[in-house]
């Protein structure tokens, strides 16, 4: 570039006298609608500081009729100085019955919780992205018209309806129609992200991208079961390593005793699970030692009919006088406790911006029982999905291939996909195999990464920097 403006300088002087320069254009103030509070902020991102609005506001959700059925909250980050037509994009929690407190305080936002308090966040997507966080209605400061409205959305089906309509109804008040489009989901909200992804390209709506953080692919109930189970042994090598319960000789050498792990997962360990009862005596007590060996169980742990140790069952003999947390194998089973951070969170809303509207679920009442209520009426629950479930293998059913058909629909969709090394719930290794097994053409446009951290990988410091970075480079091109 330098040398483009050194050449054009010269061909200036050669010309004569250059014209008076137009006054530079003054930077783009970003507005919020009227019904929803606003405040200026600026934070240090990147080196750099950077201003921008906060807008937080609700948009109402209709019925075929017209009808008002409930009102989503979201907050809004919109930089200074931007054009209309940066990235948007929209932000979902899990559960479901979660809000957006996680992804929005713990690791994206321009300010995140550190100690109790909200401080700049150097990691912050802002720069890539305009950031929406959305609480699914019954959450955060979203509720149904009606109590008995919450039905309607407190399922999978009409969450992702309502999801949608929220995106088309927020690009239209915000004018932002022309806007490369993310939707970035965690667990739960990986549903979300494909739901509505494929929802939106239906009705004809622009989409660039989906994010999809610690809840896999999204792509029904055609995996192949016995390839995932067994690829869920490198996550456990991984945890059984970092709590130093493994054999000496695989403590030694990490990085060998994980691709040793691996590689007789999906040599030996995936036939041993499609078909147990082919084994002889023999086999069968060989497959016992190399998982007692590589998950750090005692052999008398492993069911020698099915060769399976569910993630509860591997959580719980692992180190049996500390089960293991289910979002991070690492750590012990505790309680957090979130009280200063609960206040922070008050505070920027009812403080700092000045919010005044309803009460926040979660901090300041109880709200609805989403989560208990939820219907997961997008596929059937069947015995073998609910025993799965109550195993910790995931949701009651399946999903639907939402992310598949949404990308086969939109040949230049993207889609970002990250795990977390010492998640129990899913399996970098299981990401890698199921996108292989995708058609080249919608393969060779998925972005993989694994981090060392557990289900919110973010909350590790180290972390949390290189996963910022990293889904904000997506969000950039």
């Amino acid at each position: 570039m330098r040398a483009i403006l050194n050449f054009a300088t010269i061909a200036l002087i050669a010309a004569g006298p250059a014209p008076v320069a137009a006054a530079p254009r003054p930077p783009v103030r970003v507005g919020c609608p009227a019904d929803a509070v606003s405040r200026v902020e600026s934070a240090v991102i990147g080196r750099l500081i950077r201003r921008y609005t906060v807008c937080a506001g609700t948009l109402p959700i209709r019925d075929p009729a017209g009808t008002v059925r409930a009102s989503i909250f979201y907050t809004a980050y919109l930089l200074d100085g931007a054009a209309r037509n940066r990235p948007l994009s929209f932000v979902w929690n899990g559960g479901p019955g979660a809000d957006s407190r996680l992804l929005q305080f713990h690791a994206l936002a321009p300010k995140t919780l550190q100690h109790g308090a909200l401080a700049d966040n150097a990691a912050s997507a802002l720069p890539a992205s305009d950031l929406v966080f959305v609480d699914p209605v019954g959450t955060g400061f979203s509720r149904p018209k009606t109590p008995a409205d919450g039905a309607s959305f407190y399922r999978t089906t009409g969450d992702i309806a309502a999801m949608a309509q929220f995106v088309r109804n927020f690009r239209d008040v915000y004018r932002r129609g022309g806007a490369p489009t993310y939707l970035v989901g965690e667990s739960f909200g990986t549903w979300r992200a494909a739901g509505v992804a494929e929802a939106l390209i239906d009705a004809g709506e622009p989409l660039a991208g989906i994010a999809l953080i610690s809840g896999g692919i999204p792509l029904g109930d055609g995996e192949d079961r016995a390839l995932m189970r067994a690829l869920s042994l490198p996550n456990r090598t991984a945890t059984a390593l970092a709590l130093g319960t493994l054999a000496p000789a695989l403590q030694a050498n990490p990085q060998a005793a994980l691709a040793e792990a691996e590689n007789w997962a999906r040599s030996v360990y995936r036939g041993a699970l499609t078909d147990p009862a082919a084994l002889g005596a023999a086999a069968r007590a060989e497959v016992i030692q190399r998982l007692a060996r590589y998950q750090g169980l005692s052999p008398t742990t492993i069911d020698a009919k099915t060769l399976w140790v569910s993630p509860r069952q591997f959580r719980m003999g692992l180190i049996p006088a500390e089960p293991r947390d289910i979002f991070d194998m690492r750590k012990p089973v505790a309680h957090l406790e979130t009280a200063a951070d609960d206040k922070a969170v008050l505070a920027f809303y009812r403080q700092t911006l000045g919010y005044r509207d309803g009460r926040y679920a979660g901090i300041e009442e109880a709200g609805p029982d989403v989560g208990g209520q939820w219907e997961y009426d997008q596929t059937p629950v069947t015995p073998e999905s609910l025993a799965r479930a109550l195993a910790g293998e995931g949701p009651p059913s399946a999903s639907q291939p939402w992310t598949l058909r949404a990308m086969q629909k939109a040949p230049r969709l993207r889609a970002w996909v990250a795990e977390g090394r010492y998640d129990s719930l899913n399996s970098c290794a299981g990401n890698a195999a199921t996108v292989a097994a995708l058609p080249p053409g919608v393969a060779a446009r998925f972005t993989l990464r694994c981090y060392a951290g557990g289900h919110m990988m973010y909350e590790d410091a180290a972390v949390k920097t290189r996963f910022g970075r990293d889904l904000a480079d997506f969000l950039a091109r």
